[in-house]
Formats: C-alpha cells, structure tokens, sequence
C-alpha cells in the first residue's frame, strides 16, 4: 500500500544552500517535508513539502501545512510578474522561520541560482530581486548606506509583512528603489497581491467587507488544527481575517 505519510524534519540554524539543498528534495519529493519554525508534528501527509509555523493576525499559533504544488506555483507567479529570468539572483535579508525568507529559495530555485545569503552579512554584494518588511526599508533610509545601495541597486524589491505606509513608500522611490508592495500571509505562500495586482492563478473577492483568496498557491490545513483550516474555507476561498476593499487608483 502506498505510504500516505512522510517524515517531517525540522530546519534551523543552516546555510541557504543547504536550506535550497534541503528545499529542493522536499518539492521533488525525494525528502522528508521541512518545518521552518517550531512544530509539534513528525509526520504529514504525502503531498505536504513545507510547515511553517505561524501566529497570523490572531495571535494564536498556528502549523501551515504547504504543498509542492503551492509552493512552486507561488514561486513562478512571482518570477513572472517581476520579469525574473532564469539566471537572475534572489538576495535573503529575511529569516527561514517566515515564509517570506523560504519563497526566496524557491523563486531561486526556479531561477537556478543560488540565493546569496545576507542575513548576517556585512558587505552587500549586487542582487537581482530581493524582499523585505517595511522596518528594514526604513533604517535603509535612515543610515544603513551599505543596504540602502543594495536595494538600488535591485531590479525590484518586495516589502510586505506589514502595511507599508504612504511616506516611507514615497521615500524610497525618491531614493531610487523600485518597490513593489505585497500582500499575503503563509496561508497563501506568502505575497499573493503585488502592487494591488493578484499574481496568475489568483483569485481575490471581498465577502462581507474581508479579503477572501482562491487559488493553487492556498496552504492545504493546519497541522495542528485541522477543523480551524475547514472553517476558513468556502467553497475553495480561504476566508481571511483582513479587512478590505478594491481600489482602481492602485500604487505603481
């Protein structure tokens, strides 16, 4: 009978090489699942590549449980819509504990490239795409002269994470950086709605004033929740706990 489940192992305190190393046997298939973060789980089911460990808006811990299939769709969505080409190099600024910093490896990935490594670093080497949250841009522009170049220097960067306010969105277009705005959450492999744009193969509604998101870059559950995961759902839209609304006037 065909194993239904396969081990999970946990990834902490590793190089992004071997992160990538360790990445790409998961999406293939040929290694164990991988939890960036804390996880109570050693086992998932068979199509599960990923968990990541995540509070959301609630504040309540929750395992997100991601697939092959999502993390790669999200992965090339993302390429696509920044122009990425294959050879062209992802910077890592961000942790492996947050699905931001793991998305960097697999748009690598697709790329075949090795995603340079600057969480620690203390020269900042020219990079195609990077990503990032919106205090990193701000002490960019308010000192860090080493980052502040890097991030010129980069065809795009990503700030998501949290709401990136009108001023410091406006500050660093006068500084020379070509920002895109994301939205999303780990539920959704991350940034899903760039510049108020949804990626190719995402759906975005709003249901009763909240954001509510279909499409193949969807988490499968919860790991540890299973009944919370099928109550976020309606008939295959995840139902977020995000305010919103549709604006025409989006942010270039």
């Amino acid at each position: 009978m065909e194993n239904l489940t396969k081990e999970l192992r946990s990834i902490n305190n590793v190089s992004a090489q071997a992160a990538m190393d360790d990445l790409a046997r998961a999406l293939s298939g040929v290694g164990p699942a991988l939890a960036f973060g804390p996880s109570t789980s050693h086992e998932v089911p068979a199509s599960i590549a990923i968990v990541v460990a995540t509070s959301g808006s609630t504040g309540a811990a929750k395992e997100v449980a991601l697939s092959s299939r999502a993390i790669i769709a999200s992965a090339k969505s993302s390429n696509d819509f920044l122009g990425a080409r294959f050879g062209d190099t992802w910077s890592l600024l961000l942790p492996l504990t947050h699905i931001a910093g793991v998305n960097v490896l697999a748009r690598s990935l697709g790329l075949g490239t090795a995603a340079i490594d600057l969480r620690n670093a203390v020269e900042f080497p020219k990079a195609d795409f990077t990503a990032i949250v919106p205090t990193q841009l701000f002490r960019a522009l308010n000192g860090d002269q080493l980052l502040l170049n890097h991030l010129r220097d980069c065809k795009a960067v990503l700030v998501g994470g949290a709401a990136l306010t009108d001023e410091l969105h406006s500050q660093a277009k006068d500084a020379g950086i070509n920002i895109v705005t994301t939205y999303g959450m780990t539920e959704t492999c991350g940034g899903c709605v760039y510049n108020g744009i949804p990626l190719d193969g995402v759906d975005v509604e709003i249901r009763d004033g909240y954001i509510a998101i279909k499409g193949a870059v969807l988490a499968t559950t919860y790991l540890n929740n299973e009944i919370e995961w099928l109550e976020s759902l309606q008939d295959g839209w995840f139902l977020t706990k995000d305010l919103g609304s549709f604006d025409s006037a989006r942010r270039q």
